[in-house]
């Protein structure tokens, strides 16, 4: 019997959460990037199936600019009365947008390497300049020495630990490198799966690339298959979700965990030092709201800096770095970080920890001048192991 699709499965959850709305427009207060003048009714219109639309009225000028702008946060969904979840229905407006061929440009240049389905010449082209890049960059040397041989490559050994690195092996934090010398000094035994091949399909997924976000996951699985871990890490909250998406779809056997999940398992062997610098915590959106896992990276952070909540936080309400906008709306984006860096620096604090790779990307291209410095918690481990 054939999987049902990720397309199959949306339209069915779109259908029953357009049915439980009963048009109070409570999500539309909380969301970071609306436009006021929206309003849920149009809203509710565009998300219907196209069979089901009134001519004319499915995708609007205002329809198509929210879903561009949604960044997936989630705030939608904790707020409804009747539990209609909102960003589904969102996904599924992302799906007909990109279906209807009116995403974004900013959407089409995001996506261009993504992917193993993309130009091998422009994949072999980008791995080699960034080999180059690192090999003779003084500060870049060691993800050359670390990270450069396990780019998009075919061959994996059997291991216990496989990183999941995906697309974001070509960061340019050190968040990569960092986990491996952990891991070193933990003498454990892994293998690194990364490259623009091995991307988790989940930014495909968020932006209505339903059929692409398939393809990756089916690919994905064949790639840890040849690795067959028992754990398979990642510092990406999306990532985390493809690999529990996986995992459950292929009854594969394989435990994802977050870098904080993993690094909890070992935090006695590495001999951390605490130090008294206040802290405070930024939680992921996916991690913390979507699959109310707030404390993991909390209780690893108990180990390093005492912190302090900011306003907005936890499962309940934390707020979004604003990166799944893809860049659609610089603005928005400028103002979500705004907001964000604002409230940090209300707790008094002069530093923000995140547990994903996203959000640290997503916050240091705005964090000069805001008084913040950004920091991954697996920099921290990394700083302070003895």
């Amino acid at each position: 019997m054939a999987l049902e699709t990720f397309s199959q499965q949306l339209a069915g959850w779109v259908e029953l959460n357009l049915k439980n709305c009963i048009g109070v427009d409570e999500c539309m207060k909380v969301c970071p990037v609306v436009d006021p003048e929206l309003t849920i009714a149009e809203l509710n219109e565009a998300s219907k199936p196209d069979e089901a639309s009134k001519p004319g009225t499915s995708l609007t000028e205002a329809t198509l600019k929210f879903a561009a702008d949604c960044v997936q946060c989630g705030r939608c969904d904790s707020v409804c009365p009747t539990i209609a979840g909102r960003s589904i229905m969102m996904l599924g407006l992302k799906e007909k947008m990109a279906s209807s061929g009116k995403s974004p440009l900013s959407h089409k240049k995001y996506f261009a390497l993504k992917g193993f389905d993309k130009s091998p010449l422009r994949r072999t082209a980008f791995n080699t300049f960034i080999k180059a890049k690192w090999k003779f960059s003084e500060t870049d040397k060691p993800k050359y020495d670390k990270l450069a041989r396990h780019i998009d490559k075919d061959n994996f050994k059997k291991s216990e630990y496989l990183f999941y690195f995906g697309c974001y092996i070509f960061t340019k934090e050190e968040s990569t490198i960092q986990c491996l010398d952990i891991a070193d000094k933990l003498k454990i035994d892994y293998e690194v799966l990364g490259g623009l091949k091995s991307c988790c399909g989940w930014p495909s997924l968020l932006a209505g690339r339903t059929g692409e976000a398939e393809d990756y996951h089916e690919h994905l699985k064949e790639l840890i298959e040849k690795s067959d871990p028992k754990y398979v890490i990642t510092g990406c909250a999306e990532c985390y979700m493809s690999l529990n998406k996986v995992n459950a779809k292929y009854k594969m056997k394989f435990e994802a965990l977050t870098t904080p999940m993993w690094l909890n398992m070992f935090k006695d062997r590495l001999g951390l030092t605490k130090s008294d610098a206040r802290v405070t915590f930024h939680d992921s959106c996916n991690i913390s709201r979507k699959l109310g896992m707030p404390e993991p990276a909390r209780q690893l952070l108990d180990h390093l800096n005492p912190s302090v909540e900011m306003e907005r936080s936890g499962q309940k309400d934390t707020y979004c770095c604003g990166y799944w906008g893809l860049h659609n709306d610089p603005e928005i984006l400028k103002k979500i970080h705004q907001s964000r860096f604002d409230e940090a620096k209300a707790t008094g604090v002069k530093t923000m920890v995140v547990e994903c790779i996203t959000c640290l990307e997503s916050f240091s291209k705005s964090a000069e001048g805001s008084g913040l410095k950004i920091v991954d918690i697996v920099s921290l481990v990394h700083d302070r192991m003895r």
